[in-house]
């Protein structure tokens, strides 16, 4: 039996079994981490916690190859890949409540009631920010995708980082400072 390394090693280099054999090893795991993310979004109508580990799935296994070579790495990739899959799901949402392709000619009063579709709004300004700090500085974004998003303990991320739980502590409060400057 293939450890997890090796199938992330064997997943990198593309080899699409490889990354079915992670998938279904991890896969309680990965339910968690899709749990904890629509808990973020505040409940979506319509998407569960299954369909969204099957959607991420379908989504990683189009990529040519796995990104990450450790543990942490994949879960922050699954963090990522299961976050756009939710933001997708609610623009898709938010277009269909505002009448897809047909044109409206009057206003909802919805649009009205304070706090209507916030969760959303913050939900994308959160993913544009993440995304900039992806382009700033990716280490730190790799960190807090990995411990806030896929919840990978502080100790893991040491241990995969080989620093001190100290540096990592540091670190997040740096990399929660940036998202915090890049949210205003």
């Amino acid at each position: 039996m293939d450890t997890i390394t090796e199938l992330l090693h064997r997943s990198s280099d593309g080899e699409s079994g490889a990354l079915q054999q992670l998938y279904a090893r991890l896969y309680p795991e990965i339910k968690r981490v899709a749990r904890a993310r629509l808990a973020q979004a505040g409940g979506v109508t319509g998407l569960n916690t299954t369909a969204l580990v099957h959607e991420g799935f379908l989504r990683i296994a189009d990529q040519a190859g796995l990104r990450g070579g450790s543990r942490g790495q994949f879960f922050a990739y699954v963090g990522q890949v299961l976050r756009s899959v939710v933001i997708d799901h609610l623009r898709a949402e938010g277009r269909d409540k505002r009448g897809g392709a047909q044109l409206m000619f009057t206003l909802s009063a919805a649009a009205d009631v304070p706090g209507a579709g916030t969760d959303v709004v913050e939900l994308m300004a959160l993913d544009r920010a993440l995304k900039r700090m992806r382009e700033i500085d990716a280490p730190l974004y790799e960190l807090l995708e990995m411990h806030a998003f896929a919840g990978v303990p502080i100790a893991d991320i040491a241990a995969l980082r080989g620093v001190a739980t100290r540096t990592v502590d540091r670190d997040l409060v740096k990399a929660r400072l940036l998202l915090q400057t890049l949210l205003e």
